[in-house]
């Protein structure tokens, strides 16, 4: 099980990311939040078993990108740039050994 944190900046909500492998590239993620946003898109995808492959990476076939995620995130979410999004992806490609743990920051320096 992988367990990730994000403070998602001004909105002060933290969510809480718990991404488990099933078997192969199968994976699935529940969501603890304080956003009511977030509980939507968990109320929908949160425990589903979703194929990283087609999550992560675009259809060799057609360029196209099938993410379930990334749909259901992008019709719920209502502020696009939400780190959230990209923690999700990140810690189901870690749980599923496509990538390794390493802590991700964005910084703004004056």
């Amino acid at each position: 099980m992988i367990n990730v944190k994000i403070y998602s900046g001004i909105c002060g909500f933290t969510t809480f990311i718990n991404a488990e492998k099933k078997s192969g590239y199968k994976a699935s993620f529940r969501l603890e939040t304080e956003c009511p946003n977030w509980e939507k898109v968990d109320a929908v995808l949160g425990g589903k078993v979703l194929d990283m492959m087609t999550e992560l990476f675009k259809d060799k076939n057609t360029s196209e990108l099938n993410s379930q995620i990334l749909d259901i995130s992008l019709k719920v979410i209502p502020h696009v740039s939400c780190p959230v999004i990209s923690g999700i992806l990140k810690a189901l490609e870690v749980s599923v050994g496509l990538a390794l743990p390493k802590d991700a920051a964005i910084t703004f320096e004056q």
